[in-house]
């Protein structure tokens, strides 16, 4: 530590675990208030007169608009100003927005409220990410960096296991009766009680000091200025590969994360209450996968296997793909959440990865902003895309809400076919990656 009270060194202090169990703890609400749509389709599109088609684009195309557009401009500032400003301004954004969205009376109303919470959720992965990077160790960077990802499994299986006692309580007179709810339909209760915790939890975000930045590559500002376009130039193959096979895996996750809650409803008649205890502990399970498949990574890595983020990635990609071709050829609701659960290990956590692969190889100038244009590939291909084509599909193309099932099958099937080939043909640009990065160091 510095007089200052900023984090030094290369060791992994109880600050920064703690920083690390904060970024956590953001990250989890921010997937409560980005899921909790999911469990309550139906009665939104009720509610609002609307199809499959607009409520996958609410669900999911709005984050993907965001991200967009504020993406990118998100990680020029966390490189270059105080992180957790940053990070404290985007949670009480999104936090708002939530909470207004249970005031939406119509969907360019929802649409929009829906797009400002995806906003102020581009903050938190480049933050987290440079924040991480910074105050821990290269030995445990892999652990730190799934621990907090572990907020993204986590967050859903929060938001599975008290979603259905939720909207369950929200249509009740007790519910009705709260403050800030009177005349609003239970679903917008629901949205405006997960929304108000975030107004609290915000200022967890002053309760760590802010790390040094540190880097592998010179601090002359003349050597910094371009520094983006040189990676991109140097490692252009890399950085391509990697965009195209996680975009594809990013398609799988947030496929099954929008439409699986409406799946369970309308091809197996399951309600909230029922399927989501089950999806919160499948969720937690994942979760857990993450830190045990982090260490594996990390030991691969010190051992010698330079490619290990993507070559281990790959293995387990292979490893769960017959789940990912079976989980909708059966008819039975067990099977699928198993197969589901097993699945869930290649979808969600795959930005694991790519963080630890930008901190190894990118100058610390340019990571915030290069993760944010990997989120920005991600989000706008995975969830931008992958949803909604299957609202699309099951709007256009079968015109039957029950054959949800079906439009998802396809969706999975030929994104996790491309994202694995290309995840393989990732393997060499990354080992040239590294070779730079150590004659840099």
């Amino acid at each position: 530590m510095t007089g200052s009270g900023v984090l030094t060194g290369d060791r992994a202090t109880h600050r920064g675990w703690w920083m690390v169990f904060v970024l956590f703890l953001l990250y989890v609400f921010s997937w409560v208030d980005r899921l909790i749509l999911s469990m309550m389709v139906d009665p939104i599109k009720a509610s609002l007169s609307l199809n499959d088609y607009e409520i996958g684009l609410v669900m999911t195309t709005s984050f993907a608009v965001a991200t967009s557009l504020f993406g990118i401009p998100t990680g020029w500032l966390v490189d270059r100003f105080p992180r957790r400003l940053i990070l404290f301004t985007g949670v009480m954004m999104w936090s708002i927005a939530t909470w207004l969205s249970g005031h939406a009376g119509s969907y360019a109303e929802l649409l929009t409220f829906r797009v400002l919470v995806g906003i102020g959720e581009t903050v938190i992965v480049p933050s987290a990410y440079s924040l991480i990077a910074d105050a821990m160790p290269r030995d445990t960077l892999t652990r730190a960096n799934a621990t907090f990802q572990m907020g993204g499994k986590t967050g859903s299986a929060v938001s599975f296991a008290l979603g259905g006692p939720l909207i369950a309580f929200a249509a009740t007179a007790a519910a009705a009766g709260l403050p800030l709810m009177g005349g609003l339909e239970p679903w917008q209760r629901v949205m405006v009680m997960v929304g108000l915790p975030g107004l609290v939890l915000a200022f967890l975000a002053f309760s760590f000091p802010e790390p040094e930045r540190r880097s592998f590559v010179a601090t002359d500002p003349a050597r910094k200025k371009g520094e983006l376009l040189r990676f991109l130039r140097t490692h252009w193959r890399l950085v391509a590969v990697m965009m195209l096979s996680f975009s594809c895996l990013a398609s799988v996750g947030y496929t099954l994360t929008s439409w699986v809650p409406t799946f369970m409803s309308r091809h197996f008649g399951w309600e909230p209450v029922q399927y989501g205890p089950v999806v919160a502990i499948l969720n937690l399970i994942s979760a857990a996968s993450l830190v045990v498949n982090g260490a594996i990574v990390d030991r691969l890595f010190a051992r010698g296997m330079k490619d290990a983020h993507m070559r281990f990635y790959s293995w387990l990609m292979l490893i769960v793909s017959p789940a990912a071709v079976g989980m909708f050829l059966i008819d039975s609701p067990w099977p699928f959440l198993a197969m589901y659960c097993v699945v869930q290990f290649v979808t969600v956590p795959f930005i694991v990865y790519v963080a630890g692969i930008v901190a190894l190889v990118a100058p610390n100038s340019i990571r915030a902003t290069l993760i944010s244009i990997f989120q920005f590939v991600f989000t706008l291909v995975g969830l931008g895309v992958g949803p909604a084509i299957v609202g699309a599909l099951s709007t256009f193309l079968y015109d039957d809400p029950k054959r949800i099932g079906d439009a998802m099958f396809w969706v999975v099937l030929v994104s996790f076919g491309i994202g694995f080939v290309t995840m393989r043909l990732g393997l060499a640009p990354l080992r040239r990656a590294l070779t730079v990065a150590g004659e840099s160091a």
